[in-house]
């Protein structure tokens, strides 16, 4: 009888157990399950809403870009290319020298300087540029030659010696860098 009443507390913990397992295992199981799937499910309805939202602005974007004319977008790929063109460039200071009655005696390509540009993605080549045998109006002319090319560029120095008639600049021309 002392065994059993000894082991009788086991027993009876024993069965307290197995009664819980069950209760879990067929009731409160169930209902975790349900509260999972609905958490999961307010979860995917999130990123739903998230890729909607995601995609009605590449929607918006996309209707602002076939908004553009296609001559306007050459002419801004012209403004600000893709690559550095340097074969481009010395073609079209040669030009504006010619036009003006300027000798083009030193040019020089290096990596400009990016200092001041706020638009994303938009590198700059720095040049520097020596002309020789020309009056101030010449020199105007050049330019105002390189003013009128479509290309952009930012004169960043100059410098005149009209009594020795030579003259220097360093302008930024602008390139569109490659995303990463």
């Amino acid at each position: 009888m002392v065994w059993i009443a000894r082991h009788l507390a086991w027993a009876g913990l024993a069965i307290v157990v197995a009664i819980m397992a069950l209760g879990y295992a067929f009731v409160f199981r169930r209902q975790i399950i349900e509260i999972a799937q609905a958490d999961r499910v307010a979860q995917l309805n999130e990123e739903r809403q998230a890729k909607e939202a995601y995609l009605k602005q590449l929607d918006a974007l996309h209707e602002q870009y076939a908004a553009f004319d296609a001559e306007d977008v050459a002419r801004a790929r012209t403004m600000i290319p893709n690559e550095d063109d340097v074969p481009g460039i010395l073609a079209m200071l040669e030009a504006a020298a010619q036009a003006s009655d300027v000798q083009l005696t030193a040019v020089n390509f290096a990596a400009g300087d990016t200092t001041g540009i706020d638009v994303p993605n938009v590198g700059a080549l720095s040049i520097a540029i020596s002309l020789q045998h020309g009056t101030y109006q010449r020199f105007k002319l050049f330019l105002e030659t390189l003013q009128d090319n479509l290309r952009l560029f930012d004169v960043r120095s100059a410098n005149l010696n009209p009594v020795g008639a030579s003259y220097s600049l360093t302008l930024r021309a602008y390139v569109w860098k490659k995303s990463s």
